[in-house]
């Protein structure tokens, strides 16, 4: 087999911003070239490995199966000449787009209005895009630079870097708690009404997690009239009046320091939880990674 060429190399570039995109024009204007050029160079590889690499219709174009094999072979190998160029030139400025995934009320509460002094820092060298969303990123296919997740985290393919504890804290308002009563202990919670949070993945409630009296976490089942997949809408109910909730307390801590909500069964509290900055583990790390999460923990 021959040595790949440059004009190999640029032809899998092009074919990675394709599949990114699902589409020759937005690959064009990622890349500055034309629709025409990345179509050449796919049909290229195409004709080279004897197989499609896109299924093409009228409408749109989707990766086939050996297309979807070949693009997380080729985006890991394009990731790591990036990184090891990056490094063997000892670039420490970050450059390009970074992409992040963030918990929904994690995002917005704390990273978000953060993210414009980073951009004031880096933003001419630097473009950010953020995808909110409570479930786990796949970094290869969904092609994210980092992410955020809270818990433990047992992917050992991925460095964790910890940014802060946070813990579940159970909230009312002092109007919902002056018609129901507090609840003292987490079994008084069987008799008001609860405001649940639904598992991303399972569709199922989440349990609530206490402290029990020996210092070990125990979990409460809980059944719902009304619950949310959202945390912010569960937070937008509990501040309502509706009931009681049990959040982050990272969630929740504008409207506790404001009295707007109470804190119930603090004595209870479940042990806290890690929030980590996570990224693939490659040797290198690029610097828009490196340096947001340097940021993270400046700020945070």
């Amino acid at each position: 087999m021959k040595a790949p060429t440059g004009n190999r190399l640029d032809a899998v570039e092009m074919f990675c911003a394709a599949a990114r995109a699902q589409s020759f024009t937005a690959a064009a204007i990622t890349l500055g070239t034309t629709p025409s050029a990345i179509s050449k160079a796919v049909q290229r590889l195409e004709s080279r490995l004897g197989l499609k690499l896109f299924a093409r219709t009228t409408r749109a174009m989707r990766l086939t199966d050996e297309g979807q094999l070949y693009y997380d072979t080729c985006q890991q190998a394009l990731d790591r000449i990036n990184e090891t160029e990056t490094a063997l030139t000892r670039e420490q400025i970050p450059r390009g787009v970074l992409r992040i995934s963030l918990p929904y009320s994690y995002g917005i509460k704390r990273v978000i209005p953060v993210i414009g002094q980073y951009m004031a820092r880096y933003g001419e060298r630097v473009n950010v895009e953020v995808s909110l969303s409570n479930a786990l990123v796949d970094f290869v296919r969904q092609d994210f630079d980092m992410a955020v997740r809270i818990g433990a985290v047992a992917d050992s393919r991925l460095v964790a870097r910890p940014l802060h504890e946070t813990r579940r804290v159970v909230v009312a308002t002092p109007a919902y708690l002056r018609r129901h009563g507090h609840p003292r202990k987490p079994g008084d919670l069987a008799g008001h009404q609860c405001i649940g949070m639904l598992l991303p993945d399972t569709g199922r409630c989440m349990p609530w997690t206490f402290q029990s009296d020996d210092g070990q976490s125990s979990e409460l089942a809980i059944h719902p009239s009304l619950a949310f997949d959202h945390p912010l809408g569960t937070m937008a109910a509990v501040a309502s009046g509706a009931g009681i909730a049990q959040l982050l307390d990272f969630t929740v801590q504008e409207e506790l320091e404001s009295g707007r909500l109470v804190e119930l069964l603090g004595a209870h509290r479940a042990p806290a939880q890690m929030v980590s900055a996570v990224y693939p583990g490659h040797r290198y790390v690029p610097a828009k990674v490196r340096t947001f999460i340097d940021f993270l923990l400046e700020v945070l």
